[in-house]
């Protein structure tokens, strides 16, 4: 059973972006955006929802627009609260669009799910030729395990599908459903004890494999970790890591930002 959005109507952030300037901007509750800042060259934009966090019933759409030439970075206020639901589910859908010669960092801080919560996301990414970069990364924790809440959420699906030029270049279709029979997200090719993932997706950057690895080495070599990288088309890269706990993982996100902003 769907639930009554409690704002009354589907909540939107819309967005167009040129080279050192917002061209456009549309929101309403809960989000909120904040006047962008500067930083080399990046235009930083400062996403607020002015709410708890995701509640049953929740639906919220997201359209982001780089112009040619642009750059510009995504960052959000706190972790993503995903509440207690009775039933029903929250809904999230994003599309965006990479412009030529555009980069763009969409980064966002970790997803923490409640237990017997319900979440859906789906993001369409379009990048309109070889020139147009992006960086994508997702972290999602198996919930509040402090409070012995590991893995008691009811399901996150998260659907992420990247297309270059018109052609398909990454699709990614995750689903995790703790509490249907069988399910063991702690088991084997899963989370396989770790309590965090995190994913990191690079299209388009001029980044060889093993500058990656170098760069991220100082991190992972100290950690309880595991780690997996994976190449795709001629200048693709993801990254998945299993760990315990948000914080080398966030620290990741950021580690991998600056080597981009270098490049």
């Amino acid at each position: 059973m769907t639930q009554t959005n409690p704002f009354g109507k589907v909540s939107e952030l819309s967005l167009v972006l040129a080279p050192g300037k917002m061209r456009h901007l549309s929101f309403t509750a809960p989000f909120k955006v904040l006047h962008p800042f500067h930083q080399d060259g990046f235009l930083q934009i400062m996403v607020v929802k002015v709410s708890a966090g995701l509640m049953a019933g929740d639906r919220q759409s997201i359209t982001i627009a780089l112009e040619p030439g642009t750059k510009a970075e995504f960052l959000s206020q706190s972790y993503e609260k995903i509440h207690q639901m009775a039933e029903g589910e929250a809904v999230r859908e994003g599309r965006v669009t990479v412009g030529r010669d555009a980069t763009l960092f969409y980064a966002p801080l970790p997803v923490l799910p409640f237990a017997d919560s319900a979440f859906r996301s789906a993001f369409a990414i379009e990048l309109v030729d070889e020139t147009s970069r992006l960086f994508y990364s997702d972290i999602l924790a198996c919930g509040r395990a402090a409070r012995g809440e590991r893995f008691a959420y009811r399901l996150y699906r998260s659907r992420v599908h990247i297309t270059s030029g018109g052609t398909l270049l990454y699709a990614d279709n995750f689903r995790f459903a703790p509490q249907e029979d069988g399910a063991d997200c702690e088991g084997f090719t899963q989370y396989e004890g770790y309590t965090h993932l995190g994913n990191y997706v690079l299209c388009h950057f001029p980044v060889r494999e093993e500058d990656l690895r170098a760069c991220l080495r100082p991190i992972l070599d100290v950690h309880d970790c595991q780690a997996g990288l994976t190449r795709f088309g001629e200048d693709g890269l993801c990254l998945k890591v299993l760990a315990n706990g948000s914080e080398m993982l966030v620290a990741l996100q950021a580690r991998i930002k600056e080597l981009l902003r270098r490049v």
